[in-house]
């Protein structure tokens, strides 16, 4: 790393802001594209087919139950993550605020 970004301290700015979004627009998309929503895909896939037998296996059945649990949480952390950013983003806004009504520039 060179020395022009060691000691660089960070602040939150609109460039900041519109990367984070940028990235939580991206995350959501995609998981929505992943879980198969039937508002961002149109398919007509049936979960339930049964090619000689294969769908009846346990295994099968546990990988799929592990997988729309994994799909699940991957949902859930994004939403947590979304609310998190929104809470952070709040915050720096009203510190902003009252940083600007307590030390007003003259």
């Amino acid at each position: 790393m060179s020395k022009k970004f060691k000691n660089k301290e960070f602040h939150f700015g609109s460039g900041v802001l519109f990367r984070w979004v940028f990235f939580i627009l991206i995350i959501y998309f995609s998981i929505n594209y992943l879980s198969g929503s039937k508002s961002s895909l149109n398919t007509s896939f049936n979960p339930n087919f049964n090619i000689l037998g294969v769908n009846s296996q346990p295994v099968i059945i546990k990988a799929t139950e592990i997988f729309t649990g994994y799909k699940n949480q991957a949902i859930n952390f994004a939403n947590a993550q979304f609310i998190d950013l929104k809470k952070q983003i709040v915050t720096k806004v009203y510190e902003q605020i009252i940083k600007s009504i307590d030390n007003p520039k003259k």
